[in-house]
């Protein structure tokens, strides 16, 4: 399979999906993901596991602590695809 990054839209939507209790197109680049009342544990392995298979990176719990939004995080997941 050839990863390569998705348009921010649709990587918005894969984490609005992959997290429950998230209305569809209630999230934007500026979210604060980690606020989110529903993000917890089971979140954190859902959207691990979305990005490994769509975009073919792993991520790390430094990864989500290190970015603040969901914009950031899309950003570092764009500097490890393809690694």
């Amino acid at each position: 399979r050839l990863f390569g990054m998705r348009p921010m839209e649709t990587f918005i939507e894969d984490f609005e999906a992959a997290v429950d209790d998230i209305e569809s197109g209630s999230l934007s680049m500026e979210t604060d993901f980690k606020a989110l009342k529903s993000w917890d544990s089971l979140a954190i392995l859902t959207v691990t596991d979305t990005v490994e298979f769509e975009y073919g990176v792993l991520l790390r719990k430094d990864d989500f602590t290190q970015s603040a939004t969901l914009g950031a995080l899309y950003r570092l997941i764009e500097t490890k695809v393809g690694r």
